[in-house]
């Protein structure tokens, strides 16, 4: 046994299979994007806003990765989330800034199962 243990080959063999090994078994365990159902992903869009946590809200959004996920956050840098829920389609983010009320809504989607936000405004036309 302590023949193979310094033998140079048993190690450039062992450390590529235990490498790859390693890389499957994260990828088996990577959290899906989104959330299992819309009031569970309102609740984490909420207190990722809340945050003012850009990467807590990356990970459900739809398109636009980092980039979208900053400017969504920026919106509403100087305010006050107060509440957010799900109600017709969309998450619905209620917020005070300066003593004045707002509501933010970011569409829903369904991607594989799980629900995600759409913050990407597109014009029809």
């Amino acid at each position: 046994m302590y023949k193979r243990l310094t033998n140079l080959r048993f190690w450039l063999l062992v450390f590529p299979i235990g490498w790859l090994a390693m890389v499957f078994i994260s990828i088996a365990i990577w959290p899906s994007p989104g959330a299992a159902s819309p009031d569970e992903l309102a609740s984490e869009v909420t207190n990722a806003l809340r945050a003012h946590d850009f990467h807590q809200l990356q990970p459900l959004l739809a398109v636009g990765g980092e980039d979208v996920a900053k400017s969504t956050v920026e919106h509403l840098a100087g305010a006050q989330v107060d509440r957010g829920g799900y109600r017709d389609g969309a998450v619905v983010v209620e917020y005070t800034r300066f003593g004045t009320s707002g509501v933010f809504r970011l569409p829903v989607e369904e991607q594989d199962g799980r629900y995600v936000v759409n913050a990407v405004v597109i014009p029809t036309g």
